[in-house]
């Protein structure tokens, strides 16, 4: 196993977009798949999440905003994985304060089993940041 350095780290990132995302909602982990968008220039990393206000996800996020996310790929005929694990803060923002970022997740999610949903408002969408206190990555290298 070799750790990623910060190059690579941003490299995965900008490149993928879907990953798990786990709350903490004060009885044990709540982890859902989510689309994502990471802008590199700023380093900043999104999701949307839908939901209503009184839905679990937005409970879980007024108990503790602090959340865990994993992303993976899978090269070179599945001998080489790579990993990201980021912990932060998620909070509420508006879409264009993250134009960019959500722009690599309309690109890099098209095909993705649920379709992003970017700013048509009034869908449920609610856009997030996750404000990044820190990120590791990791490879692995089947022989």
């Amino acid at each position: 196993m070799r750790e990623l350095d910060a190059a690579e780290i941003d490299e995965l990132l900008t490149n993928n977009g879907i990953g798990i995302l786990a709350f903490d909602g004060g009885v044990g982990p709540y982890p859902i798949p989510v689309a994502f968008g990471y802008d590199s220039d700023e380093q900043q990393f999104v999701v949307q999440l839908e939901g209503a206000e009184d839905c679990y996800k937005k409970r879980c996020l007024d108990l503790n905003p602090n959340v865990g996310f994993t992303m993976y790929e899978q090269v070179e005929s599945g001998t080489v994985w790579r990993s990201v694990v980021l912990r932060g803060r998620l909070e509420e923002i508006s879409y264009t304060d993250a134009e960019a970022a959500f722009a690599t997740l309309a690109r890099n999610t098209q095909g993705a089993p649920n379709p992003v949903r970017w700013g048509s408002g009034g869908d449920g969408m609610t856009p997030y940041e996750l404000q990044i206190d820190h990120w590791s990555g990791h490879e692995f290298v089947i022989e």
